[in-house]
C-alpha cells in the first residue's frame, strides 16, 4: 500500500524449524501471502534457520534452500516487494544473503558485510564477508541478478531503500551509513538476534540512532524463539523507527505477533533531508559504488493506516512527561536568561493577563523564573485591561490568578480610551478597526507601563496564533520577548494542565476553569476563536504536517480526512483556510519579537522560517 508519500512496510517473523527447509518454505509462504504491506522483510537466513550450524556445509542443504526460494516465488500471491534471508553458494564460497524479490523477478542480492565471531557467534566458520566484493552480478534461479552494493529506487515516488543483515547495523561504520549517503531513505535489516537481559534496550537504541543519523526509516526484524536454544535464546523483538523516533515495536517473546506493520511518511523524510545541510555536504560521496535497481511501487486507490493517525503529533506519546518537563524548563530558563541580560533598572516583567490560556501560561512561567532567581513575585507587573465586551468570568479569572500568585496586580479599563480614539478618527462601526483598536490600546498601555516601572513587555501569543496570523499587527503581535512563541495551542493546554497537577495545585481550580473556557480574544460580543478559524487541534495537526513533514495541500487534506473523520467539504475548508491564512499573514511574522524555540520547528523570521510576505500560494 502506497499513497501520497506514505508506504506501508512489514517486519515479519515466521514460525520456522531449524534445518527443515520443506516446513519453512510453507510457513514463509503463508506469512508472505497474508502481508498487506508494500515491502515485507523476513529474518536472517529465514529459509534454512540461522542456527543450522554445520548443515551449511552440505550441498544438498544449500540447494534445498534455493529450491525453496523458487517454490515461494512461484506460489506466492503477494504483489509487493519482499526481502528474504538465504545461504547462497557463489563460485564455491558461501554467503549469508538477503534476496529482494517482486513476483517472479529477483531484483537483487545483498551479502552480509560483517560476520560476528565472538561470544555465542561464529559465523566465519561457514560464511564469507560480502564487504568489498568485486562481484556486480550473479546467476540465481536462471536469472542474471545484481549483487553487492545495491540501492532499490522508484524514481517517480522518490523511494530508495537499502538492505543490510543483522551484525551490519552493530558495526562502528554500518553499510546502511553508506546507503543513506547514496540516497536511501528506507533501510531494512534481516536479523537473527540472541536475547539476554538488557539486549532489548540496546537493540531499540541502535535502530533509533541509525534512523536518526541516516535521516531515514529503519525496519528491523529478527527470527524469534524458533531458532535453536541449545546455547542461547533468540527473540522476535521487531523495531521500526523513523528520523530517530520509535514508530512501533513488538514484544520479544510471542507466538501471536507475526507481522509488525508501520506507515512510513517517505515524503516527510525527504523533506527533512532537503533541509539538512550536513546531510547534503556528505550526500553522494559513495554514489559510484552503488548500483541503482529500478523498482515500481504501485499507488493504492485507497490506503488504510495501521493505527489511527495521531491527532496531536506535536506531543510525544513515548516520553510525554519527560517532554513536558523539558518544555517547561526551556521556557523558564529562556526567561531567566532574558532577565539576567537586562540592567536592574529594566528587568521587571510587564504582562497583560486576559483570563485566557496563553497569558495564564506566560504568568506561570514568569512566576517560576522569579522564584528560581529568588526575586519577589511583585517584580511581575500583571495587568488586566477589561473593555466593554470583557466577560466577568474572564476578568475574575485574571484577577484571581494574579492575586493568588502574589504579583503586582493592576486593573486598567480601556473602554474610555478606545472610545476616545475611535471618536478622534471618526469611526463608529463594530468591525475589525474596533477590534484592533482594543488590542493596540492594550499594547500601548503595556509598553508605557514598562517604561514607568522599569521593565519589559512579555508577549503571550503562541505558535498556533502566529501560524494563522490570529493576532493584531502592532497589537498583541508585538512585545519585547515572546515566551510562548515556540508552543502550539495544544501544548499550551498540556502545560497548564501539568502545572495544575504539580507545582500549582493550590490554584488548580482557576487553571482548570481557564482550560475549560471557550477560546476567545473578547474583542466583540460572543466571539469564539474556533468558530472563526477552526479547531486548534486540527490547525495544529495541519501545521505539524506542513511545516515539520512538508505535506502539501492535497496530502494535508487527505490526512485531515483520515485523522479526524471529516468529509470532503469540511477537510477542504480546514486546509484552504489554514494555507490561505498561513501565507497571507507572513507579514506579521516578519517583525516578530524574539522568543525561545521549544519544539522541532519555529516560525522565527531570524532563526528558522524564511518566506517573503508577498509569496503567492494557491489553494485546492
Amino acid at each position: 500500500m502506497y499513497k501520497y508519500g506514505f508506504i506501508k512496510v512489514a517486519a515479519v517473523t515466521p514460525r520456522i524449524s531449524v534445518g527443515d527447509i520443506e516446513f519453512n518454505k510453507k510457513e514463509i509462504l503463508e506469512v508472505l501471502n497474508q502481508s498487506k504491506a508494500t515491502i515485507t522483510v523476513f529474518p536472517e537466513l529465514t529459509i534454512s534457520g540461522y542456527s543450522a550450524s554445520d548443515l551449511f556445509y552440505q550441498e544438498s542443504f544449500i540447494e534445498g534452500a534455493k529450491h525453496a526460494l523458487k517454490y515461494i516465488m512461484s506460489k506466492s500471491t503477494y504483489q509487493g516487494v519482499y526481502i528474504i534471508g538465504i545461504p547462497l553458494d557463489i563460485y564455491g564460497i558461501l554467503y549469508n544473503c538477503a534476496v529482494v524479490i517482486k513476483k517472479n523477478s529477483i531484483l537483487g542480492v545483498i551479502p552480509k558485510h560483517y560476520l560476528p565471531n565472538y561470544h555465542e557467534f561464529y559465523e566465519k566458520r561457514w560464511f564469507h564477508s560480502g564487504k568489498d566484493t568485486p562481484l556486480k552480478e550473479i546467476d540465481l534461479l536462471g536469472q542474471k541478478v545484481p549483487f553487492g552494493y545495491l540501492v532499490f529506487e522508484d524514481k517517480d515516488k522518490y523511494i530508495r531503500f537499502g538492505v543490510e543483515i543483522c551484525q551490519d547495523v552493530w558495526a562502528t561504520y554500518a553499510p546502511s551509513d553508506d546507503m543513506s549517503l547514496a540516497g536511501a531513505n528506507l533501510i531494512f535489516n534481516l536479523s537473527a538476534s540472541s536475547e539476554y537481559v538488557g539486549k532489548q534496550t540496546l537493540r531499540r537504541n541502535v535502530v533509533l540512532d541509525h534512523s536518526r543519523k541516516q535521516m531515514a526509516a529503519y525496519v528491523y526484524t529478527t527470527s524469534g524463539h524458533y531458532e535453536s536454544s541449545s546455547e542461547t535464546v533468540f527473540s522476535s523483538h521487531k523495531v521500526i523507527a523513523a528520523l530517530g523516533e520509535l514508530v512501533v515495536e513488538s514484544q520479544a517473546f510471542t507466538d501471536e505477533e507475526t507481522h509488525l506493520y508501520a506507515d512510513i511518511d517517505i515524503m516527510g523524510i525527504n523533506y527533512q533531508k532537503r533541509q539538512d545541510s550536513t546531510y547534503r555536504d556528505m550526500h553522494l560521496q559513495l554514489k559510484d559504488q552503488y548500483q541503482y535497481i529500478p523498482i515500481d511501487i504501485t499507488e493504492s486507490e485507497t490506503y488504510t493506516f495501521e493505527k489511527a493517525l495521531d491527532q496531536t503529533p506535536f506531543i510525544s506519546k513515548h516520553h510525554q512527561v519527560e517532554d513536558i518537563k523539558v518544555a517547561n524548563h526551556l521556557q523558564i530558563f529562556a526567561l531567566i536568561k532574558r532577565l539576567e541580560s537586562l540592567p536592574v533598572s529594566a528587568n521587571k516583567i510587564v504582562i497583560g493577563i486576559s483570563g485566557g490560556l496563553d497569558s495564564a501560561l506566560a504568568l506561570l512561567v514568569s512566576h517560576q523564573a522569579m522564584l528560581y532567581l529568588k526575586r519577589d513575585p511583585k517584580d511581575i507587573i500583571a495587568v488586566t485591561m477589561p473593555a466593554e465586551v470583557t466577560s466577568k468570568k474572564s476578568k475574575n479569572a485574571a484577577l484571581e490568578l494574579m492575586e493568588n500568585l502574589g504579583v503586582t496586580t493592576l486593573e486598567i479599563p480601556i473602554s474610555e480610551a478606545v472610545d476616545l480614539h475611535l471618536k478622534s478618527i471618526k469611526h463608529e462601526d463594530l468591525d475589525v478597526t474596533y477590534e484592533n483598536t482594543q488590542a493596540r490600546m492594550r499594547t500601548l498601555i503595556l509598553m508605557n507601563l514598562a517604561n514607568k516601572y522599569g521593565g519589559f513587555v512579555l508577549g503571550t501569543g503562541d505558535l498556533s496564533e502566529i501560524a494563522l496570523g490570529w493576532m493584531t499587527y502592532n497589537g498583541d503581535q508585538m512585545s519585547m520577548y515572546a515566551i510562548n512563541s515556540g508552543l502550539p495551542k495544544t501544548w499550551v493546554k498540556i502545560l497548564i494542565d501539568y502545572h495544575a497537577k504539580h507545582q500549582y495545585k493550590k490554584i488548580a481550580a482557576i487553571l482548570n476553569q481557564i482550560l475549560e473556557a471557550p477560546i476567545t480574544p473578547e474583542l466583540i460580543s460572543n466571539q469564539d476563536t474556533e468558530k472563526s478559524i477552526g479547531r486548534y487541534d486540527i490547525n495544529d495537526f495541519i501545521l505539524y504536517h506542513h511545516l515539520q513533514m512538508g505535506a502539501d495541500e492535497v496530502k494535508t487534506k487527505w490526512l485531515v480526512e483520515k485523522a479526524f473523520d471529516l468529509d470532503d467539504e469540511s477537510s477542504r475548508l480546514y486546509v484552504n483556510r489554514f494555507f490561505k491564512r498561513f501565507y497571507t499573514q507572513q507579514f506579521k511574522r516578519q517583525t516578530l519579537p524574539e522568543g525561545p524555540k521549544i519544539l522541532g520547528i519555529s516560525l522565527s523570521p531570524r532563526g528558522e522560517y524564511r518566506m517573503p510576505s508577498d509569496v503567492k500560494k494557491k489553494v485546492i
